[in-house]
Formats: structure tokens, C-alpha cells, sequence
């Protein structure tokens, strides 16, 4: 739960260093009363993350590094309520799972049986949800136009996030971000985190896809709520105390 709420609050997500880089869904170019001149390649970025929010459904498969090692989060959407998130640690195969629809939501690990969140759990996964991925945000930040290039067989727009270094900071962080948007459809491919020298091996990576046959139905092996704890009994008087009847 904790890892799921970190993406939603990053972007989809997540508690690696990767994943707090990630872009926010509901990005959107800065609004018409920016005082600097509107750059055309951020607002190519903005209008295909605003074409997602408008999907009715999509699905963001991300392989990133995490406290516990090399995972893929698998996060399903059918827009605007109900989401599917999977994350499996790719060396030990162990997995937890979360189904949100409005405001109900589940959990488990592995196989086991599925357990119905708290209410208050609940609705502040949806309530992110809606944050990260439905609300419209000013600022992307700044991005380049690289042209048209393939990833993974795919023709795509290549953009290149121009970062700056932090107040404070004497040099730049060598890692940079590249967003990637379908030739064909105008909505996003994938966005990357890089390291110089070493692209085709990405620190983080999310690939968005539009499977039609993406379902997401309430658990149907729900464990049993557990039992209302006895009420305690009542104390014994202590040894010496007066009665109600005599004195």
C-alpha cells in the first residue's frame, strides 16, 4: 500500500529514486498568463499525456530498481474510478496486488486470498488516484525536440526533458529524462530515465499500452473480515474493597 501511494503521488509511482522522476499524469503546459514564451516541444508532451487522460483505459508497465531490488509494476486504469496495480520483484518472483474501484479497494500478496482495505485506505487511493492521473497540472518542465526515432520496433517523437541543476547544486545530475510519444495514435509510448552512454539500458522505464480486453472486476476470493475482538471482562474488586450490601 505505502509503495503504491509514492507512485500515485510521483506519477504511477514509486519508491525508488527512478520512479520519484517520473512524469505526473495529469501534466499540462503552463498556463496562458506564464510570463516566458510557450515551447512547442513541452507542449507536444502536454497534448499527448492530455490525450491519455482522455483514454478510457491504459495500462503503464514499468521495470525499475527498488529497496528491494529490480521489479515491474504492472498498473491498470479504466478511467475514471478503477484501477489494478501489480508489482512483482523480478529475482524472488514475490508479488502484492491492489484493486481499487471507487471507493473500495483490496489487497493481497502472492496467491493468497484478497483482503478488503480499510475505507479510509480506500479513499485515499482514490483520491490520489484522481490527483495523479485525472487533474490537469501548470508545469512538465521543459522539453527538446530529438525527432523521430524506433524504440522497441515502434515509430515515435522523442523529446528530452531539459533539466536544471537545484538551487544550491554546483553541477548537473548526469541522468535525463526522455519522454516518447506513437507517431501514429500522438499518445505516449514510453518515458525513460538515462544514464550517457548506457541508453538501451534505462534506470527506469514505462511503457503505456491500450489492451481492449482490460477488465477490472471486484476479487471474488475475498478472506473473511476478521472477528470482533471479546469485550473485556469486567475487572475483580480488589481484595478488601466494600460490597454494595454491607459495609
Amino acid at each position: 500500500m505505502r509503495r503504491f501511494a509514492c507512485a500515485l503521488a510521483a506519477f504511477a509511482s514509486f519508491v525508488s529514486v527512478a520512479q520519484a522522476e517520473s512524469i505526473p499524469l495529469g501534466a499540462a503546459p503552463e498556463a496562458a498568463e506564464a510570463k516566458t514564451p510557450p515551447n512547442p516541444c513541452s507542449q507536444e508532451v502536454a497534448a499527448s499525456l492530455q490525450k491519455l487522460r482522455k483514454s478510457s483505459w491504459f495500462r503503464m508497465t514499468s521495470n525499475m530498481i527498488t529497496e528491494n531490488g529490480p521489479s515491474t509494476m504492472e498498473v491498470d486504469y479504466i478511467l475514471p474510478d478503477r484501477m489494478h496495480q501489480k508489482v512483482t520483484n523480478t529475482v524472488t518472483n514475490a508479488s502484492s496486488e491492489i484493486i481499487l474501484i471507487g471507493r473500495e479497494a483490496w489487497s493481497r500478496r502472492g496467491e493468497g486470498s484478497w483482503t478488503p482495505m480499510p475505507a479510509n485506505v480506500a479513499g485515499q487511493l482514490q483520491t490520489q488516484v484522481e490527483e495523479s492521473v485525472l487533474v490537469e497540472q501548470k508545469d512538465i518542465g521543459s522539453y527538446a525536440c530529438n525527432g523521430k526515432t524506433k524504440v522497441d520496433g515502434h515509430d515515435v517523437m522523442s523529446y528530452k526533458l531539459e533539466s536544471q541543476p537545484a538551487k544550491g547544486e554546483s553541477f548537473r545530475n548526469q541522468t535525463y529524462r526522455v519522454f516518447y510519444v506513437d507517431a501514429m495514435t500522438g499518445l505516449p509510448y514510453s518515458n525513460a530515465l538515462l544514464v550517457p552512454g548506457r541508453d538501451d539500458k534505462p534506470i527506469f522505464k514505462t511503457t503505456y499500452a491500450f489492451p481492449l480486453d482490460l477488465k477490472i472486476e471486484p476479487p471474488k476470493d475475498i478472506a473473511a473480515p476478521a472477528p470482533a475482538a471479546a469485550p473485556p471482562a469486567s475487572p475483580a474488586p480488589a481484595p478488601g474493597a466494600a460490597s454494595d450490601t454491607g459495609k
